[in-house]
C-alpha cells in the first residue's frame, strides 16, 4: 500500500456530485491501486459517493445562499417576496379572470325580482384533464319589470320627444313619432336591464314611402378600413369610400367617424350615397401631405345594424314583428348608453329614405313576445368565509391565516365584532384608535390578516370568536376560457332557460413566482413601482399603473397598454389596452380603469384622480390585426395541429420572446413572413421547406394594432 499519500489538489468546492465522484475515483486509482473492485456494492466505493453526494449538497446549498442573496439572481419566490418587503411591494397572487354572460329569461316579469343572487354561480364542462373554471356574479340583479319597455322616445331633427306611456299602453292613445319624416329621425326603445330580440308594433296608420334600419349600439368607432381614400377639392379634402364598412346598399344618413391612425385625429361625419356607394368628405385631418393609403385610417359608427332583421312590419308600413339576432358574438356586443340623459339597452329604427313620407301611427310597441335576456359581468373564483378566524387576545400585532390557498387580492371583508375594519398597506400613518388591518401574503398565496399595536393600529378587543372573514379564492387554473364554455348553471337560477359567455373570458394571470418568467417580470415590475407609487405623472406612467391596476374583484384586467397624448385632442392621453388572455376589454372594465385615473368627485364617496396632470384619460381597446395564413409544408411525420398550436402560441398579443419578458410584437411593428417560417421550422426538424401563399408580403401593424391568428390553411407535402 502507497505510504506518501498527499492531499488531492483539485478543487472540491468547484465541482457537483459527478465531477467529484469522478476526482474521487482517480484518486483511488492513484493512491489505492490494489482496490480494483469498482462495482456499486463494494464498501469502500459506496463510501467514496457517500462522499461526493455530501459535497454536492454543500456546493448545491452555497449556490443556493449565493443566488438568494441578490435580487436579480434569487430563483425562490419566498425569498423575492421577502426582498420586496423593503419597498413595500408584495408579490401578486393569481388574478382571476371575468366574462360577459348572457342569461335567457324563462318568463316576463310583471314586478320586481332578485333575478341573479350574489355570488351566483356558472362554470364550465368538465373536458377530459382540463379543471372546471367557476364564476360568481359579486353583485345580485334584481330586475324591473320586463313586460314594457322603461322608455320610448322619437327624435325629430335635434329634438327628442317621449312616447314612453303611450308605446306601452294596451289600448291607449295613439302615437306618431315624426311629424314630417326625414333622413336620420328616429324611434329609441330602451330597457335599462333587459335586452330582447323581439319588436312587436301594432299599428293605427301605417306609413308609407320610408325606408331605414333597425341598430344596436356597441360604442366602438374604430370597425375597419376604408375602401379607398381620395384627395380632393383642390387639395383640401379626403374624400373617402366606405363600401368595405357599409356595403353598397344605402345607408344616408349613418354617422361615421374617420380617424388618422397614426396621430388619432378624427372627424365625425354624416355618409351620403352616390347610387352605387357609400361616401364620405373630411377635412385633410391634419396632414400637410394627406396619405392615401387605407391602412392609415379607420372608420366605423358607435351604432351598427342589427344581423337577421326580418322586419315583418316591412318599414311599419302593417303591424308585425321584428325579428333579429341577440347582437351578442365573439365580433358584437350590444352595451348601454345614454339618449337624453337615460341609460339603458336601446335599440333604434333609424330613417335612411324618406320621400314624400308618412309617419306610422302607432298603437302601442312590445318587448314581451320574444326571447328576453339580461348580462353580467361575472369573477372567476369562489366566495368562503372563515366563521370565525380566531379569538382576539387583546395583545398587540395579532396574526391570523384563512383557511384557504390562492387568495384573491382586494376580496376580503373582515369583521371585528361584527364591524367592518379597514385595510391599509401598513399601519406607518395608522393612529392607535384606527380600525386598520393589513394582508401578508404567504407560501401559496395564503393570506395573513395582521392587526396593529396600540400604537399604530388599534388591538381588536378581547373577545371568543369575534374575528370574521370573508374572502374569494381559487384562481390558481387559467381562466381565460373561450367563447361559449362557460354553460352551466352551478346555483340552479330560477327563470332562466340557458346561460353562455359570447366572448372569452379575460384578466386571468398566474402569480408573481408560480413560474421563473413570471418571477423575472416580477423583478423587473417590484422595484419600478418605487417611481411610480399611486399617481402618474406621464404617459408612460399612466401605462404602468394601467397595468398595476386592481379592481373591486381582486382581478388585474390588462396584460399590456399603450398611451398616446393628445389622442383625443388637447390635455387627453389615449390609453390602448390589452386584456390578459390577448382579448378585448369589456366596456364595464375600460369604464372602471378610466374612473380610476380620472376619477369621480361626483360619486359618494368621491373617487380621488390617479394622474397629476391636468389631462383625462380616455381608455380604448386594441385593434386586433387578423393574420390569415395558408402554408405548404414540405417534409416527413409534420403533425398540422403541432404546427397550428405553435403558430396559435406566437400569432398573438401576448406571445413572449424566449427571456419569458420581452414582447413578440410591438404596437407598429411588422409580422415578418421570415418569422412566421422560423416557427413553422422549429416544430419538426424534418421539415425541409416552407412556403407562405398567404400573406405574400410582411404586415404592417398600425399604431394600435396587435395580432391574432385568423383561418390558417396548411397543406402538408411529404418528401
Amino acid at each position: 500500500m502507497a505510504t506518501n499519500i498527499t492531499i488531492p489538489d483539485f478543487n472540491f468546492a468547484a465541482f457537483y456530485y459527478a465531477d467529484i465522484l469522478e476526482s474521487l475515483m482517480r484518486y483511488k486509482r492513484i493512491y489505492v491501486p490494489e482496490l480494483t473492485e469498482e462495482l456499486d456494492e463494494e464498501p469502500f466505493i459506496q463510501f467514496l459517493r457517500a462522499v461526493a453526494l455530501v459535497g454536492h449538497l454543500n456546493n448545491t446549498l452555497l449556490d443556493l445562499v449565493a443566488n438568494e442573496s441578490t435580487l436579480g439572481t434569487a430563483k425562490l419566490a419566498d425569498t423575492v417576496r421577502e426582498m420586496f418587503k423593503l419597498i413595500d411591494y408584495d408579490l401578486s397572487p393569481a388574478t382571476p379572470s371575468q366574462v360577459d354572460i348572457v342569461y335567457e329569461l324563462s318568463k316576463v316579469f310583471v314586478a320586481n325580482y332578485v333575478l341573479i343572487p350574489e355570488n351566483s354561480q356558472s362554470s364550465t364542462k368538465r373536458d377530459g384533464d382540463n379543471p372546471i373554471i367557476t364564476f360568481e356574479s359579486l353583485e345580485e340583479l334584481e330586475i324591473e319589470s320586463t313586460d314594457k319597455f322603461s322608455y320610448v322616445y322619437a327624435l325629430e331633427d335635434t329634438t327628442y320627444t317621449n312616447y314612453t306611456g303611450e308605446a306601452n299602453t294596451t289600448p291607449g292613445s295613439t302615437w306618431s313619432p315624426w311629424a314630417t319624416p326625414s333622413s336620420k329621425d328616429c324611434i329609441y326603445w330602451g330597457h335599462k336591464q333587459v335586452m330582447w330580440n323581439k319588436l312587436s308594433a301594432y299599428l293605427n296608420t301605417p306609413s308609407s314611402s320610408i325606408e331605414g334600419v333597425f341598430e344596436f349600439y356597441d360604442g366602438e368607432w374604430r370597425k375597419t378600413n376604408p375602401s379607398s381614400v381620395t384627395v380632393t377639392g383642390g387639395g383640401s379634402s379626403l374624400y373617402f369610400d366606405l363600401t368595405s364598412y357599409l356595403g353598397t346598399q344605402n345607408r344616408q344618413g349613418t354617422l361615421v367617424r374617420i380617424q388618422l391612425n397614426e396621430s388619432s385625429t378624427y372627424e365625425d361625419v354624416y355618409v351620403t350615397y352616390t347610387g352605387s356607394e357609400n361616401v364620405a368628405t373630411t377635412g385633410l385631418l391634419g396632414q400637410s401631405d394627406p396619405s392615401t393609403e387605407i391602412e392609415d385610417y379607420s372608420v366605423g359608427s358607435d351604432w351598427t345594424i342589427l344581423d337577421d332583421v326580418e322586419d315583418g312590419t316591412l318599414d311599419f308600413t302593417q303591424d308585425g314583428d321584428v325579428d333579429y339576432t341577440l347582437p351578442h358574438t365573439i365580433t358584437k356586443n350590444w352595451v348601454k348608453t345614454t339618449i337624453n340623459g337615460l341609460e339603458a339597452f336601446w335599440l333604434r329604427y333609424r330613417i335612411i329614405i324618406a320621400t314624400a313620407p308618412t309617419s306610422p301611427i302607432f298603437i302601442n310597441t312590445r318587448m314581451d313576445e320574444g326571447k328576453q335576456y339580461v348580462i353580467r359581468l361575472v369573477t372567476q373564483g369562489l366566495t368562503h368565509t372563515d366563521e370565525p378566524i380566531g379569538s382576539s387576545t387583546g395583545l398587540p400585532n395579532q396574526r391570523f391565516s384563512i383557511s384557504k390557498e390562492n387568495f384573491i387580492i382586494n376580496s376580503e371583508t373582515v369583521y371585528v365584532d361584527d364591524e367592518v375594519w379597514t385595510r391599509v398597506d401598513n399601519f406607518l400613518g395608522s393612529k392607535p384608535n384606527d380600525k386598520h388591518y393589513a394582508i401578508e401574503l404567504t407560501t401559496n398565496d395564503r393570506a395573513v390578516i395582521v392587526f396593529g399595536d396600540a400604537v399604530t393600529g388599534k388591538i381588536p378587543p378581547l373577545g371568543v370568536g369575534n374575528i370574521d372573514v370573508t374572502f374569494r379564492y381559487g384562481v390558481q387554473d387559467n381562466g381565460n376560457v373561450g367563447a361559449n364554455t362557460v354553460t352551466i348553471d352551478k346555483s340552479g337560477l330560477t327563470f332562466i332557460n340557458k346561460l353562455w359567455n359570447p366572448r372569452q373570458a379575460t384578466g386571468w394571470s398566474e402569480a408573481q413566482g408560480a413560474s421563473e418568467s413570471s418571477l423575472e417580470k416580477a423583478k423587473i415590475e417590484g422595484p419600478a413601482t418605487l417611481r411610480i407609487k399611486d399617481v402618474a405623472i406621464s404617459a408612460s406612467d399612466v401605462e404602468t399603473l394601467s397595468l398595476l391596476y386592481t379592481d373591486s374583484s381582486g382581478a388585474k384586467p390588462f396584460s399590456r397598454a399603450f398611451a398616446f397624448e393628445e389622442g383625443y385632442g388637447p390635455k387627453t392621453i389615449e390609453l390602448v389596452v390589452v386584456a390578459k388572455g390577448g382579448g378585448t376589454a369589456s366596456s364595464a372594465q375600460l369604464e372602471n380603469l378610466q374612473i380610476y385615473f380620472n376619477g369621480d368627485k361626483y360619486s359618494y364617496p368621491p373617487i380621488e384622480s390617479h394622474i397629476v396632470a391636468n389631462q383625462q384619460v380616455i381608455t380604448t381597446n386594441y385593434i386586433q390585426k387578423v393574420i390569415d395564413l395558408d402554408l405548404t409544408i414540405y417534409g416527413n411525420d409534420i403533425s398540422e395541429t403541432v404546427v397550428l398550436n405553435s403558430l396559435q402560441s406566437i400569432i398573438q398579443p401576448e406571445a413572449l420572446k424566449e427571456d419569458g419578458i420581452t414582447w413578440e410584437w410591438n404596437f407598429g411593428v411588422s409580422i415578418t413572413v421570415s418569422r412566421i417560417i422560423h416557427e413553422v421550422f422549429s416544430t419538426n426538424n424534418s421539415i425541409t421547406k416552407v412556403v407562405v401563399n398567404s400573406p405574400s408580403s410582411d404586415v404592417t401593424l398600425q399604431t394600435r394594432e396587435l395580432p391574432i391568428l385568423g383561418e390558417v390553411t396548411i397543406t402538408i407535402i411529404e418528401s
